[in-house]
């Protein structure tokens, strides 16, 4: 059996990894409709419309605003662009084993719903990001190591 690490994940926005990704979850759904007629003694579904949603926790790091791009993506003075924007690849890895075709990941597009920055007196400034998926997301095995960290 196989077992993974959260060490070995990583996140990406628009082709740029977040440098200091804390943690992320991606939930996928599937709505069900009910199909039980009169006489029947057991209720019956079928598979309805799907989505995915989800967040990520990282640590605010200005390292990843090294360029004009990237800027627009991760900095919250300029997340008016990004929050709310259509067309937003993610890409959320489980494994990245950076040298071979057993990259473990999720990809789809994404709205992103919200950009949240948190700070305490006794701890490190963090964000939040949400999203909210547009279609559906596909799960991936194969060479697509992240972006370098910036």
């Amino acid at each position: 059996m196989a077992t993974y690490t959260g060490n070995d994940g990583a996140i990406s926005v628009n082709g740029y990894r977040a440098a200091a990704v804390k943690s992320y979850t991606v939930d996928l759904k599937a709505d069900t409709i009910e199909t039980t007629t009169m006489g029947v003694d057991a209720r019956t579904f079928v598979k309805g419309l799907s989505s995915f949603s989800g967040s990520a926790d990282i640590l605010f790091d200005t390292t990843d605003w090294n360029s004009s791009a990237e800027m627009t993506t991760w900095n919250p003075t300029d997340a008016s662009s990004l929050v709310g924007a259509a067309g937003v690849t993610a890409k959320f890895w489980i494994y990245t084993d950076n040298s071979s075709s057993n990259d473990l990941y999720f990809q789809g597009d994404v709205i992103v719903t919200g950009y949240s920055i948190k700070a305490s007196m006794d701890g490190m400034v963090e964000a939040t990001i949400s999203f909210q998926g547009t279609g559906g997301a596909t799960y991936n095995v194969g060479n697509s190591n992240p972006p370098a960290s910036s």
